[in-house]
């Protein structure tokens, strides 16, 4: 089998003829810091490093270490210009001298860390004139869709691997809202000002299909999966109640999910951290095919217990565990992790290997090549348990 192959039966939910592997993808990929590290491990120091997000703080691995390292999928997403084009609007923190950027619903962001925190949430004021007020942001403009037919196609035409679509956007609904309000402030809506909370789910919903559309129309006939987020999830429960999740955040779901899928077959990845076991049945209904990361560290979300429950309508896609077992443990730890999450998640297809999230530069060198390396050797089908 080729990858392209075995990642098309392993979503089917059959056996290939080993577990298929994503290493930088969206959400399997490192972050800026840790890779140039990871470079200069394989020295490889002189390949240049393309921001894949400057929002998330990744890089794009470069094909060469996709291809040494086996990766099944290759991924195409257009570039975000009103963070990263030569307009991009930059300014300078003067009490630490740390980049802030806005991106492009206006939000200002500061690097900090390895990450983008959110500095200033900027949509303060919780009225129907503030939405109608809103520079929000346009699609259209804020991404280059200009190459990513060309380059869909001709992955497609080769067959070599499987293709997965990222919108540009993470076509997120729930996290979009609170980034503009503020998490507290968002729930407050929620509880308090429903009219409010919905016509702001309204606008991010309509404005999440218009980039589907622009994206689709692109590359909906070339791609194998697509990818969605939004992070449902708190290290042991839900952000919210069922109920709540049904009234505001569900409906807007099913529509955006609906609206992708009548553009394209192909299947509908999302990825939400946390312990989200309590909605996945929503989740399914709503149309998702692949459930990312696979937080096992997270209350409930149990590998076997996932796939007993869920394993014949959901794939899972990730499942390494990034919080202790990656950053902490050993090699031979790492390679157990691999062995279980193998074990739990592949017997009759249905589970594509990667990181739980991208890894940060905690995560030694040796480990990720540990982990890449492990599911070479013990994701041979048939799974020996």
């Amino acid at each position: 089998m080729n990858s392209r192959e075995r990642a098309l039966t392993a979503l089917n939910h059959e056996e290939p003829d080993r577990v298929p592997i994503d290493f930088g993808g969206r959400n399997t990929t490192i972050m800026l810091s840790g890779y140039e590290a990871f470079k200069k491990a394989h020295d490889k120091e002189h390949l240049e490093t393309e921001i894949m997000s400057k929002v998330w703080q990744t890089a794009f691995i470069h094909e060469e270490f996709l291809q040494m390292y086996n990766a099944d999928f290759r991924h195409v997403r257009p570039k975000n210009v009103t963070v990263l084009g030569e307009n991009a609007v930059r300014e300078y923190d003067p009490a630490d001298g740390r980049e802030i950027f806005t991106d492009q619903w206006g939000v200002k962001r500061k690097l900090d860390g390895e990450y983008a925190t959110i500095h200033e949430y900027n949509m303060t004021n919780p009225t129907m004139d503030a939405i109608l007020e809103y520079p929000w942001p346009n699609a259209a403009t804020d991404f280059d869709f200009s190459t990513v037919r060309e380059e869909a196609k001709a992955l497609y035409e080769a067959g070599e691997y499987g293709i997965v679509g990222c919108m540009g956007s993470p076509g997120n609904l729930f996290e979009q809202c609170w980034c503009l309000r503020g998490m507290p402030e968002f729930f407050m809506d929620m509880g308090m000002r429903k009219d409010f909370a919905h016509a702001l789910l309204r606008k991010v919903c309509d404005h999440r299909k218009e980039n589907a559309r622009l994206f689709l129309d692109e590359v909906g006939d070339y791609i194998d999966v697509i990818q969605c987020a939004d992070d449902l999830g708190m290290q042991n429960a839900p952000f919210m109640s069922p109920a709540m999740y049904n009234e505001f955040i569900k409906p807007y779901q099913l529509e955006l999910f609906d609206y992708i899928k009548s553009r394209t077959k192909a299947k509908l990845y999302y990825h939400s951290c946390g312990a989200i076991t309590n909605l996945l049945d929503d989740l399914i209904e709503v149309g998702v095919d692949i459930l990312n990361p696979v937080q096992v560290s997270a209350t409930g979300m149990e590998t076997d217990k996932l796939k007993e429950r869920f394993g014949d309508r959901l794939s899972f896609w990730g499942a390494i565990d990034t919080f202790h077992v990656l950053p902490n443990g050993s090699v031979e730890d790492v390679r157990m992790e691999v062995k279980k999450r193998i074990t739990d998640l592949a017997p009759g297809g249905g589970y594509i290997l990667g990181s739980v999230h991208n890894m940060q530069s905690d995560i030694p060198t040796e480990n990720m090549k540990a982990m890449l390396e492990a599911a070479i050797e013990f994701g041979q089908y048939p799974v020996a348990s």
